[in-house]
């Protein structure tokens, strides 16, 4: 996982060694917990009664830790992809079941297309006892050849401009691929007995909200987003440093969900899969920078064209989005856009206007920001992305008093009172009373 996409609290205030040493031990854990044999009775049950062993090394992602099956003939490894439940994620063991099975069903979704996912071979369930004896929850697929974009040898800073149209051409032949199959609700998809459909959101790409929906319209799926960060903001579950500015944003993001929604009536009907951590490494690249694979589709979900299609984080200029300064297209997002009218999908190419940069602001949000100076330029950019020219204190100023009646947000208001907000007059009294 880069480091510049993910501000994972775990190590925010962590020396390197100690971030190691926890790693280390969570590993320790994980493969205290995984019964080698049963991996390999499981996989070759599945691959023709071919034998096999198990491979333990650091394969970790942020939210994943990964086990390599060889198969004894040399045909092509599996990976027992393992949620990494004992770690900063801390989801539910609900909220994990949910993911595995979403995953799950989402690749059996994408082997119907031309998209080059790995194929998911199987899964398993330590809640309910159907792990097939592993001991932990996991999710068996192919490991796809390739190296990560943006990670380890192939860093996507460095690539020639050439390399980077190469790969643009590629995503833009999986939007137009995922763009043939859409869907008549938003969420994720999941099972139904062996039938694949749209059920809840399985997650976001932080790992904090709970599965919801699924949703019949755009303005649904957007205000059901916006309102979940400010149940857990309320709860004093995220953003416990700064809860009073982190509701106000959130709170600003829900009552904007109509005017997101609102720019898919120029687009195609119904919703369509995305990957919810696009940000780079998701694509697997041969020496050509030719796209041999999709990987890591956790928390997929099926979202309205805006986000599906628009300006994403595999585009994305890091530097301008984190420092909240000018909110535009990067040339990458621009590239993209050219490379969908030159392969002959001007309507996706639409998708990228500076409009939608909109959706992709509105879902990084604060981005688990442990201090309001880091986030106060992400809030800043928020702002200027819906049309408004106040910077934070001003803006802050006027809507308190039109966000006061907002009980949960009066709750917090009380509740810290070394940063209470400089409230408008009106607000003031109301507090006191």
């Amino acid at each position: 996982m880069s480091v510049s996409f993910h501000t994972c609290a775990q190590g925010a205030d962590l020396d390197d060694k100690t971030w190691r040493a926890q790693i280390d031990n969570e590993i320790d854990r994980l493969r205290s917990r995984i019964k080698d044999t049963a991996v390999c009775k499981y996989a070759s049950s599945l691959n023709g009664g071919k034998t096999c062993s198990v491979e333990h090394g650091n394969i970790m992602g942020c939210a994943n830790y990964h086990v390599r099956i060889r198969f004894d003939d040399g045909s092509r490894p599996w990976l027992l992809r393992v949620p990494r439940v004992t770690s900063f994620i801390s989801c539910s063991e609900p909220v994990v079941d949910y993911l595995v099975v979403s995953e799950y069903a989402t690749l059996k979704f994408l082997e119907g297309t031309t998209v080059p996912a790995p194929r998911a071979f199987g899964y398993g369930l330590s809640s309910n006892g159907s792990d097939h004896g592993i001991g932990v929850s996991f999710l068996l697929v192919e490991e796809l050849p390739g190296k990560p974009w943006s990670h380890g040898g192939l860093p996507a800073s460095e690539s020639t401009k050439q390399e980077r149209a190469r790969i643009r051409s590629g995503l833009a032949d999986i939007l137009a691929e995922l763009a043939r199959h859409p869907f008549p609700k938003a969420g994720s998809l999941c099972l139904k007995g062996s039938r694949i459909q749209v059920g809840p959101t399985a997650s976001d790409r932080f790992l904090v909200l709970d599965p919801d929906g699924p949703f019949e319209s755009a303005v649904d799926y957007y205000t059901a987003w916006a309102e979940q960060h400010l149940e857990l903001i309320a709860d004093r579950q995220l953003y416990n440093e700064y809860p009073v500015d982190a509701y106000l944003v959130y709170r600003f993001l829900k009552e904007n969900a109509r005017q997101l929604a609102e720019a898919e009536d120029h687009g195609p009907d119904g919703f369509f899969l995305k990957h919810a951590d696009d940000h780079g490494d998701h694509l697997l690249l041969d020496d050509d920078f030719n796209i041999t694979g999709v990987i890591d589709w956790q928390m997929a979900r099926v979202a309205p064209g805006g986000e599906a299609f628009g300006p994403s984080l595999v585009t994305v200029d890091v530097n301008k989005l984190c420092a909240g300064g000018t909110v535009a297209l990067s040339e990458d997002d621009v590239g993209l856009a050219t490379a969908l009218r030159e392969r002959g999908h001007p309507e996706l190419a639409g998708w990228m206007g500076d409009e939608n940069e909109r959706a992709r602001r509105f879902f990084w949000g604060l981005a688990l920001e442990p201090r309001w100076s880091n986030a106060l330029p992400l809030a800043n950019a928020l702002l200027k992305a819906f049309g408004l020219q106040q910077d934070w204190d001003e803006w802050k100023e006027s809507v308190m008093l039109e966000y006061w009646p907002d009980k949960r947000l009066r709750a917090l208001v009380r509740a810290c009172p070394p940063k209470r907000p400089r409230l408008h007059r009106r607000c003031r009294k109301a507090a006191r009373s």
